[in-house]
């Protein structure tokens, strides 16, 4: 071969695929670029959603609920409260045309209630009476908002900033947390967004899709019934969170300025307002130490006294049988409890007050 030849051989032809590398690779970068730009539009229109029309991908507690209220088409006595509400009060169960619905969340506080509240209003839901769950241990959560809500900052909405700034400490590192969550809404909101597309594909503990599979049209979130290995694992984990509540109580000051709050919410509105006790069983009464319980709800009364609200008691013949773990009722419990609550205490108030029901 010659010098020629070697040339042709060895270099011409690289050069002449030139061309078509150059192609490929920017085909490349384009496919790359067109990738990152879909990307980003998905993540900007998933965050526009979780804002605007899928609350329940940002918050499926409160969203579900949400917009079965907006389909009830009327005023309602929104009961709020924590997952105690959600598997205690059973509107279909009350009767005698009460129009209720179970705004329970889980893990909710005070300020909880509050925010749950004012998320309803800003929906253009406003309810015609408003009952709220106070368990009396319950009201000695203290300490700032930022903690309550650091670890489901997600599932917040830009509007509720507007409704927590005066209980914030830090108002800028929350809201920071907030807009990483925004940034990247795939991965913040993953486990929410699975459990509604392919709930199959989670490990089952995992899986929320519970949150709003079980719900009837009211809001009810009923147990049916369960084994006694579950119940068992259910108390351990009610001994476990009230592990320091049952040997002292200790009125916190954040939780009395959010139910004075709340209570001032529904009197600018002109919306009646009651408190209830939730139900509990014989056991789990027993298990606070003496004085912890009267003393708690001593301070209730107290509270409520001051601010001129009404509140239900908790039945005392409950049994044991008609709870999962000493504060979560089962169906059948919750339609009794439901039936008398309303009897005794809902239906009365509304009448006395002249509340369509």
């Amino acid at each position: 071969m010659n010098t020629r030849t070697l040339f042709t051989t060895r270099w011409a032809r690289p050069a002449a695929r030139g061309p078509r590398a150059t192609d490929r690779r920017r085909s490349a970068r384009a496919s790359l670029l067109c990738g990152a730009v879909a990307f980003v539009a998905a993540s900007a229109g998933l965050a526009v959603a979780l804002e605007t029309v899928r609350p329940e991908w940002r918050d499926p507690e409160f969203g579900h609920r949400v917009k079965r209220l907006a389909r009830v088409n009327e005023p309602v006595v929104l009961v709020v409260g924590t997952s105690r509400t959600q598997n205690a009060i059973a509107p279909a169960a009350m009767g005698g045309g009460t129009r209720a619905f179970n705004f329970g969340q889980s893990a909710s506080t005070p300020l909880k209630h509050l925010l749950a509240l004012r998320r309803v209003l800003d929906a253009g839901a406003p309810p015609a009476a408003v009952v709220v769950e106070l368990f009396p241990p319950g009201l000695a959560v203290n300490g700032p908002a930022d903690g309550e809500f650091r670890d489901r900052v997600a599932r917040l909405s830009a509007g509720d900033f507007r409704h927590l700034a005066p209980y914030l400490t830090a108002p800028g590192d929350l809201r920071g947390d907030w807009l990483r969550a925004r940034a990247a809404p795939w991965l913040a909101q993953r486990q929410v967004l699975m459990s509604h597309w392919a709930p199959n594909w989670q490990p089952w503990d995992r899986r929320i899709d519970f949150q709003w599979d079980t719900l009837d049209p009211h809001g009810f979130q009923p147990i049916a019934g369960v084994s006694p290995e579950h119940r068992e694992r259910a108390w351990a984990h009610a001994r476990r969170e009230y592990r320091d509540a049952v040997i002292g109580f200790h009125p916190g000051a954040e939780s009395s300025r959010a139910v004075r709050d709340l209570v001032a919410v529904c009197r600018e509105r002109s919306v009646p307002v009651a408190f209830f006790v939730p139900p509990i069983s014989p056991a789990f009464r027993e298990s606070f130490a003496p004085g912890v319980l009267g003393a708690a709800e001593a301070h209730l009364l107290k509270l409520a006294g001051e601010l001129g609200v009404p509140v239900f008691p908790a039945p005392r013949d409950t049994t044991e049988d008609e709870f999962m773990d000493g504060h979560h009722m089962l169906r059948h419990g919750a339609e009794r409890y439901s039936r008398w609550v309303a009897d005794t205490h809902l239906t009365p108030w509304l009448t006395g007050l002249g509340v369509t029901r």
